[in-house]
């Protein structure tokens, strides 16, 4: 559905990675992941072969990071998209967590988290949001209390990715001296509850394969090694690690929209109605232009949203229009896909009515 010739916007390195991608994704997500959305379970079995690609880490450079573009990285997680908006999001929930490592850490934590993070032999979640916080996430009540030795972490966490088999967690909490926000490096396998527990948040309607969770921290005990040193409050520590997967999330609407558009047009084409396929019909073809019209001007603001995050030129009001913006568009384009479809895209395998119900978490 590349109308304007997009295509011709991208570099021989580009097209290598987003082809890789698309491939895989065709290859290895879309056979399974119905099946795994349908039981709310994560795909483990595809991460060696997810590693193996190369591109975990994204943007993110050294310690074994592959330090693409920022359009690479956006199409690594929109070709993934198209197929799964939960192999898309686990993408980006990878990189959001190595980057607070990578920005704020000490050279030993770098050492210690970044290779294997990139190679996905430890998986990590970003333990940002709570219950009382969503988008207002400077208002934290998960609180770090300096002890001998390190810290006591309490609270909760909501909404966090990946939680539930997260080797690697990157823990937001206020000092409770300071009120300060202070960064911790996690490592839930080896805390014993009740310091450090988890509980699956079930019934989703969408991301129904990602393993969004409910942390709990009673006096979870982390050592002043474990504190990212960098981090001295929210500016310095989520804040400035949420600006790059805010143009990731709006690469991922690109992806779960463009597959949507792809799989109604294919549908269009094959159904027969009134003797001659859905697609012969004008009232089809004005909703299909639209769609088109939507998908171009999705990828276009990504696309120059990437070239100035490499110049280091994009701001956080540009960065917030280009996500606002592809996930109002991309919800219109799931809303006609899914309705040209017809019955049919009230059924998962149809892909479409994944996508119509994935886009709403985007």
């Amino acid at each position: 559905m590349d109308f304007l010739s997009l295509d011709l916007l991208l570099s021989e390195r580009d097209r290598v990675v987003r082809d890789s991608a698309r491939s895989f994704a065709r290859t290895h997500i879309a056979p399974v992941i119905e099946d795994h959305a349908e039981k709310a379970e994560f795909p483990h079995d595809l991460l060696p072969k997810i590693g193996a690609l190369g591109f975990a880490g994204g943007v993110l450079k050294g310690y074994g990071c592959p330090g693409l573009s920022a359009l690479q990285t956006g199409l690594y997680a929109m070709e993934f998209a198209k197929e799964s908006a939960d192999l898309g999001t686990f993408i980006l929930l990878q990189i959001i967590t190595m980057t607070p490592i990578l920005k704020c850490g000490s050279e030993e934590q770098k050492q210690k988290y970044l290779p294997s993070m990139a190679k996905l032999e430890k998986i990590g979640c970003f333990c940002l949001t709570e219950p009382e916080a969503g988008s207002d996430a400077t208002s934290l009540k998960t609180t770090a209390t300096k002890v001998e030795g390190g810290w006591l972490l309490d609270g909760e966490k909501r909404w966090i990715g990946n939680g539930t088999f997260a080797d690697v967690a990157v823990v937001w909490a206020r000092d409770s001296k300071t009120g300060k926000i202070n960064g911790f490096i996690v490592e839930p396998k080896t805390i014993k509850e009740p310091q450090w527990s988890t509980t699956a948040i079930k019934n989703k309607v969408g991301f129904r394969a990602v393993q969004n969770a409910h942390i709990y921290m009673k006096q979870c005990f982390v050592s002043d090694a474990q504190r990212l040193p960098l981090a001295e409050d929210f500016a310095t520590g989520p804040g400035a690690c949420l600006h790059f997967t805010r143009l990731l999330a709006g690469f991922i609407a690109v992806g779960v929209a463009w597959g949507a558009g792809e799989k109604c047009l294919a549908y269009a084409k094959s159904r027969k109605q009134f003797g001659k396929p859905l697609a012969k019909l004008q009232i089809i073809q004005e909703r299909l232009v639209k769609v088109t019209a939507n998908l171009q001007s999705m990828f276009l603001m990504c696309y120059r949203g990437a070239l100035l995050y490499d110049e280091n030129k994009l701001s956080f009001g540009q960065v917030g229009m280009i996500k606002s913006y592809n996930t109002l568009r991309g919800r219109e384009v799931v809303a006609m896909c899914r309705e040209l479809v017809g019955g049919n895209g009230l059924l998962g395998l149809s892909g479409v009515g994944r996508a119509f119900t994935d886009m709403e978490e985007n």
